[in-house]
């Protein structure tokens, strides 16, 4: 049931919790030392992260857990400015010379935000409102040089700056102080620093969804955005079991919304994932529901938790910690180790959305970190009720059968190792023509000349090249590559009229697109092909 509630405005977001001395004691004692539970992040070896929101006294196990760390209040403008003269630097300090001594990932929290912003601010006209933003971007541009990511602008739609204008207002694009505020990071932020976007309560609501792609796009189209950052709070997805007005939102919306998402192109970021639960088997169930939602997303690069140990969590919701302030695990974490040990939903190139197919075609989709093989499914039912073929495959290309003539087909598939299977991939879908790949040649004399396209490709490693002589006599085809390069000679001879196929070996060859010519008296004509390892 999808019982829609409209959200408070939240409040400002302190990372501490009420500390009893007994934490105060354990935070002095641990201080900044080397963890004693050290070991290889959770992630380590993945082309994605799990990292944590953290202050400036808590590191404990951290090293243990995590390869990417975001500071929590200690680097809003708010904490680091509250007078105009006067910078307060130092628990920013600490933990930023501690992730990147620790060579950690790190995320700076955040650069222009509606809320936690200096109070002063607001006092100020227009011109000196803008000056400030400009000094206190610079200003982190230049001490922090080793960010990995910034937030450049958090909660635009839900959050926009009080001092949106001197930025430019909403003006031509409707979001001039967005683009505003992205140029000047660019400009102070170090080559290389991945300039992030940044939103809540996203994904519940397709006219949101919409709202910010169209934002995003802005961006995009001007180079000035790097990753989304989608924050993840459990209430981005329900309330909290032990709460009196009970909602929940559709979980097909929200992954219909973060796909919307993800064609944008760009990276995905869940920035705050968190899940406000005190029983730890309740906490453990909405894991599982919730964290593979985003985790199997192949654009999602990166899930930061928001509070990973108790004390040091979001005081609005105190139950989100995974570790307790002695480092004992929740139930959550012995799951989550082993969870992000399978592979995740694999990602398919295709064919899909495409009519006229061959009736045997090439299905092909990219490899999947930790897989072993892939499970392919086939049905002529969107929803798989009923399956055509299932098999597990080795390699990331399967071959089809002939299947019936200009009909709809669905394909899927799950990525499988040791550990598990992923969830299976969204669906793609094709028509098939009349045609299949290999037909008999035709009786009679052919009238033309023609070079027909490679089959299959893309290939890995072989790929077999059919054409048609009109009439006999010397031919050559040369594959090049598109510099121009001759890669290989596959003929050079005399040939009769009639249908050829020669197979192309392309071992030696790197992963790319190639062009292959087919010259002989009075016909040339040239196609590529694609090489993918």
């Amino acid at each position: 049931m999808d019982t829609r509630i409209t959200l408070p405005r939240r409040p400002a977001k302190p990372i501490m919790a009420v500390k009893t001395l007994v934490l105060v004691g354990l935070a002095l004692l641990a201080g900044f030392l080397p963890s004693p539970a050290a070991g290889q992040p959770l992630t380590q070896g993945l082309d994605r992260f799990l990292g944590c929101s953290t202050s400036s006294e808590y590191t404990r196990y951290m090293v243990k857990y995590w390869n990417q760390v975001t500071p929590g209040n200690d680097g809003k403008w708010g904490s680091v400015q509250p007078a105009q003269n006067y910078f307060n630097w130092s628990n920013l300090d600490k933990i930023y010379n501690y992730v990147t001594s620790k060579g950690l990932l790190y995320k700076h929290h955040c650069l222009v935000w509606g809320q936690q912003q200096p109070g002063w601010i607001t006092a100020l006209d227009q011109p000196a409102q803008r000056a400030a933003v400009e000094n206190w971007i610079k200003l982190v541009g230049e001490r922090y040089p080793k960010m990995d990511y910034v937030d450049v602008v958090n909660e635009p739609i839900r959050a926009p700056a009080e001092y949106r204008a001197a930025l430019g207002g909403d003006g031509a694009t409707g979001w001039d102080w967005v683009i505003t505020s992205f140029e000047l990071a660019r400009k102070y932020c170090a080559p290389g620093t991945k300039l992030l976007i940044n939103e809540y309560n996203v994904l519940q609501d397709n006219a949101i969804t919409s709202q910010y792609i169209s934002l995003i796009n802005i961006l995009v189209s001007r180079g000035l955005v790097d990753g989304i950052g989608i924050q993840g709070h459990y209430f981005e997805f329900r309330s909290d079991t032990r709460s009196a007005n009970q909602y929940v939102y559709s979980i097909t919306t929200l992954k219909a919304n973060l796909e919307r998402i993800a064609a944008v192109g760009l990276p995905i970021y869940i920035t705050e994932f968190d899940i406000d639960e005190p029983d730890d088997a309740v906490q453990l169930a909405q894991y599982q529901i919730y964290f593979p939602l985003f985790w199997n997303q192949p654009a999602v690069k990166g899930i930061t938790f928001w509070g990973y140990i108790e004390g040091d969590v979001w005081t609005s919701h105190p139950y989100t910690y995974l570790l307790k302030a002695n480092g004992t695990e929740r139930p959550v974490m012995p799951w989550l180790r082993d969870y992000i040990k399978k592979p995740i939903s694999p990602l398919l190139v295709g064919p899909n959305g495409t009519l006229g197919e061959l009736r045997n075609p090439l299905l092909l989709w990219h490899s999947t970190a930790l897989a072993d093989s892939y499970r392919v499914q086939l049905s002529t039912a969107r929803a798989f009720t009923s399956i055509a073929m299932d098999t597990i495959v080795a390699d990331t290309t399967f071959q089809l059968g002939k299947l019936a003539a200009n009909s709809r087909f669905y394909w899927r598939v799950s990525a499988l190792n040791t550990y598990g299977s992923s969830e299976f991939s969204a669906p793609a879908w094709f028509e098939t023509g009349v045609q299949s790949s290999v037909e008999e040649a035709p009786a009679r004399s052919p009238e033309l000349f023609e070079l027909a396209q490679n089959y299959p490709n893309p290939f890995n490693p072989a790929t077999t090249i059919r054409f048609t002589l009109a009439a006999a006599g010397h031919v050559e085809l040369k594959v090049h590559n598109l510099l121009g390069r001759e890669m290989a000679i596959l003929v050079s001879r005399t040939l009769e009229a009639g249908t050829h196929s020669f197979r192309f070996d392309a071992t030696i060859l790197k992963s790319g697109t190639y062009l292959y010519t087919l010259r002989t008296a009075g016909f040339t004509a040239t196609r590529r092909m694609i090489v993918l390892k």
